[in-house]
């Protein structure tokens, strides 16, 4: 009998906001959206629902959890399902748009998994209701560290960015279309 092979995991930086609190100190509501960013050595994904159930906070908390990714031109989409949560769904990102102070790009070596922490915050009240984090597998890994390390050394500009987020979404008329063109699709851990 073989031994299971474990992969390193980067060091992240703990997540200071908590469940139960507010996810920004500078807003009491956002819009029902997404948002992909990768700081403090790990990828997040913030999902903004207005009142999320019970059974949807569960779920979020412990449902098995897909990813993808789609790049066309400067946009680059995160691909995500939670089994009984949420159907596939997409959020496009750029690394420039996010402030050159707080950019940050992934740094994991081959082999290594990164880590996806989701928070889920009620869009009505900005309050955090679910925290959780997964592993990405290796090969998604590598796939996001190179566009976001790609995206980093192109030139940017936003309504190239703005187009090309468009001009996906005009293509595809809904994620699961997208998905079936996405590079990657894979389980995430945990």
């Amino acid at each position: 009998m073989s031994r299971i092979h474990t992969f390193a995991r980067p060091d992240a930086l703990p997540d200071t906001r908590h469940v139960g609190e507010r996810f920004s100190p500078e807003h009491e509501r956002y819009d029902e959206g997404a948002r992909f960013i990768y700081r403090h050595g790990a990828h997040e994904l913030t999902l903004f629902w207005n009142a999320p159930t019970e059974a949807e906070i569960a779920g979020f908390r412990g449902q098995p959890m897909e990813v993808g990714l789609y790049v066309q031109g400067p946009a680059a989409f995160l691909l995500y399902k939670i089994e009984n949560v949420c159907e596939w769904s997409d959020v496009a990102f750029n690394v420039h748009l996010v402030p050159e102070a707080e950019r940050e790009l992934p740094v994991e070596a081959p082999g290594d998994r990164a880590r996806l922490r989701l928070t889920l915050v009620d869009a009505e009240n900005g309050i955090i209701r679910a925290k959780r984090l997964v592993s990405l597998d290796k090969v998604m890994t590598q796939a996001l560290r190179h566009v976001m390390t790609g995206q980093a050394e192109a030139p940017f500009d936003r309504a190239e960015y703005e187009a090309s987020v468009q001009a996906a979404h005009a293509r595809f008329p809904d994620s699961d279309a997208m998905l079936r063109a996405a590079e990657f699709q894979e389980a995430a851990l945990g």
